[in-house]
């Protein structure tokens, strides 16, 4: 009998350790919040934002959709914005794209995708896009800087 606690101990100790070293923000007080979002980023509800920041008060006209929801056309004066929320599949296949214009480019790029670095950039929550006379930028939360992702490409 005794031989078997030492074993039961033994396993205990084995699954800890592992743990630890395989999801250490379940063993971490300051990230409560982290053991279900980082390890089910399904369960979120996630909030994109595509925000018009153009200078000379130019409209961004704003197109996004999915493969499943087209969100329509938008045309944002400055300082507004397009926002749409869900939930990501259980294939982590959710993808959603826009195509921009401003007076005389155009862009089309990828606002969500399933992918860890674009979750944190985001705050595992929000997706903040902003357009600005140079490219689309994202809001990086966790760094608390704007990032400039895309470029415009001259013309329509």
């Amino acid at each position: 009998m005794e031989m078997k606690k030492k074993n039961s101990s033994s396993y205990l100790l084995a699954l800890v350790f592992i743990l630890a070293f395989t999801f250490p923000t379940l063993l971490s007080a300051s990230n409560s919040y982290a053991t279900k979002d980082h390890l089910f980023p399904e369960f979120i509800k996630w909030h994109v934002y595509v925000v018009n920041s153009l200078s000379y008060n130019q409209n961004l006209f704003a197109h996004c959709k999915s493969s499943e929801d087209d969100l329509g056309v938008n045309n944002l004066s400055r300082g507004s914005n397009i926002t749409w929320s869900f939930r990501t599949d259980f294939f982590h296949s959710t993808m959603f794209s826009c195509y921009v214009t401003k007076d005389g480019a155009s862009l089309n790029f990828k606002a969500f995708w399933y992918d860890a670095r674009l979750f944190d950039k985001c705050g595992w929550k929000n997706c903040i896009w902003v357009a600005k006379d140079d490219g689309v930028y994202l809001k990086n939360l966790s760094a608390r800087l704007d990032e400039l992702v895309y470029n415009w490409n001259a013309g329509m």
